[in-house]
């Protein structure tokens, strides 16, 4: 009997945590209003730092990886919060930052966001 009592239990607690997922499908139409990006901060030996700014489209060659202002001129930055500056001034706020270490180096992250013009 107690085995029986134990599994109902168990089961009616399985089933009771189970929960049905809704799908939603991307749709086409659906309008973006914020784009995101990432300015990663990568220290070199010389004391400079290797600003890497991900926008989230398909990594080029590093040659072609360069970034350049409304006239197309290329863009070089002095340091992150230069390139942060620089973002801000083509529309890009700040949301967030963090650190993680590679390869014994503490490399930031910074996350940031603009509106699209709907």
């Amino acid at each position: 009997m107690k085995t029986v009592v134990l599994t109902t239990m168990l089961c009616w607690g399985l089933l009771w945590g189970a929960q049905a997922q809704t799908v939603v499908a991307h749709s086409s139409t659906a309008k973006q209003t914020e784009e995101y990006c990432q300015v990663k901060a990568r220290p070199k030996l010389n004391g400079r730092y290797v600003i890497s700014i991900d926008y989230g489209q398909q990594q080029k060659l590093i040659s072609e990886n360069l970034f350049r202002d409304a006239t197309g001129k290329a863009v070089e930055f002095n340091s992150a919060m230069d390139a942060l500056n620089w973002l801000n001034t083509q529309g890009w706020e700040f949301v967030n930052a963090f650190v993680l270490v590679e390869d014994k180096d503490s490399v930031a992250y910074y996350v940031l966001r603009r509106r699209v013009a709907v």
